[in-house]
């Protein structure tokens, strides 16, 4: 099995055990991603010598990064620090620790491996069909009531779509994001109606024959598993960045067709008024109505951490810490039982653990990446290019509006997906569109 091949595989199998948040699920991912990115680096050093090159020949895209690898590499020396210096509990930072070590190495290893083409469409695709297996399985589950997770019954959660994750939110954070892959692949690949009636039939039989109907069915099942899930801002996050990225790109994407402005409309036009009639749209909008203050003890929670935040604003109390600082913490206005091993809010979490300057040197990686996707819709030519921009912009938008309330990006899993789709922007805005036409050309000239 050749390294691209192994990397594939790892993204396909990571929601199924690695979404538990199991200590050798991610030891497990973090071996991998760490072994992939020795034998690359290997590879690139033997390419180097053999060619007598004065650099390694990394990729394009990778140069364009190097603020952000720093940034992500520089977070995890930070948190280093942050456990032999002044971590509340030392093992939970080292465990935190060890996890971003694995993301870190994935954005590396993916800025690597994805040098082409052909290798972005087919990362795009693992991510949507590994997400379909997560929702054909969870809405199996749900709609046969037989109630399984990852080989064991379910305890919580029972009657919504869960997949192999513990937490219905944490099925749609990655719904989202997969969604957000899917329609990036359809925009990659647009279907242009022209010529005579003969032509027009012509061109939509090839497209009854293509994968693009295969992967117009996939995104159904996405969003049916996605409304079986009942995840209120789940929801509401999908249907509002889809509106985001659809809006900017229909404003800012070159040679957009009419069936580019069709399709993204269908999208929420089908999607809402067909699939969740049938699924139960109805019930999620159920939940949200009878969401209040009084009802809900997140906002408390929220308030809480961030007042923890205040407390050490610029060390932080320690990656992964929150778990143990919490309960002594906690107001005295929170009556609920539930024990709270995240704060329900990324934002709060990752400022109250790491502090302001690590948590700013995130959000420029995600601002920077999300500033690049929105320029690739706008420069690039390349429909595959411009698609991927399309789905870096609406899974960033989306798991932004999810975290509010929300801690996916505190399981393994979901985050390095995350991680992932980051990377995507410097290779959709700048890998060449094709390298083997320069090959061709300056072959001519010698």
């Amino acid at each position: 099995m050749d390294r691209w091949t192994a990397f594939c595989a790892l993204i396909f199998l990571l929601p199924l055990p690695f979404g538990l948040d199991t200590a050798w699920a991610w030891n497990l991912a973090g071996a991998a991603v760490f072994s992939l990115l020795a034998l690359e680096l290997s590879a690139l050093g033997r390419k180097q010598r053999s060619l007598a090159l004065p650099t390694l020949p990394l990729p394009v895209a990778l140069k364009q990064a190097r603020i952000s690898l720093l940034l992500i590499w520089g977070v995890q020396l930070y948190c280093l620090i942050q456990w032999l210096l002044w971590s509340i509990t030392p093992h939970d930072s080292l465990l935190s620790l060890q996890k971003g070590l694995t993301y870190a190495g994935a954005y590396t290893l993916t800025l690597l491996l994805v040098n082409s083409r052909q290798r972005l469409n087919q990362l795009m695709w693992v991510i949507v069909l590994t997400a379909s297996l997560q929702a054909m399985y969870g809405a199996f589950m749900t709609l046969t009531g037989i109630e399984y997770g990852f080989f064991a019954e379910k305890e919580k959660f029972k009657g919504v779509a869960t997949g192999t994750y513990l937490n219905r939110n944490h099925l749609a954070g990655l719904l989202e994001m997969s969604i957000a892959v899917g329609i990036g692949l359809l925009l990659a690949k647009p279907t242009i109606y022209s010529g005579s009636v003969r032509q027009k039939l012509r061109t939509f039989i090839r497209l009854l024959l293509s994968n693009k109907v295969i992967l117009r069915l996939l995104l159904a099942v996405l969003v049916i598993a996605l409304v079986l899930t009942r995840s209120r801002m789940g929801n509401t996050a999908f249907f509002a960045s889809l509106m985001v990225a659809g809006a900017i790109a229909l404003l800012l994407m070159r040679n957009k067709t009419t069936a580019t402005t069709i399709l993204l409309g269908s999208l929420l036009v089908i999607d809402i008024a067909i699939v969740g009639a049938f699924f139960g749209v109805d019930k999620v909008a159920e939940r949200l109505q009878n969401t209040s203050s009084q009802t809900e003890s997140r906002d408390e929670v929220t308030r809480d951490t961030f007042d923890i935040f205040l407390e050490q604003p610029l060390t932080g109390i320690g990656a992964g810490t929150f778990t143990h600082a919490y309960p002594s913490l906690k107001s005295s206005d929170i009556t609920s039982t539930a024990y709270y091993n995240n704060a329900h809010n990324d934002y709060v979490q990752f400022l109250a653990e790491f502090g302001l300057p690590a948590t700013a040197a995130l959000a420029f990686i995600v601002l920077w990446s999300l500033w690049q996707s929105i320029v690739t819709m706008r420069v690039r030519n390349s429909h595959l290019y411009q698609g991927a921009g399309f789905t870096v912009t609406m899974a960033i938008v989306a798991i932004g509006i999810h975290s509010i309330v929300d801690f996916n990006l505190q399981i393994p899993a979901n985050a390095m997906i995350f991680v992932i789709l980051l990377a995507l922007a410097p290779i959709a805005r700048w890998t060449p569109h094709s390298t083997s036409g320069r090959r061709r050309r300056s072959a001519r000239t010698e």
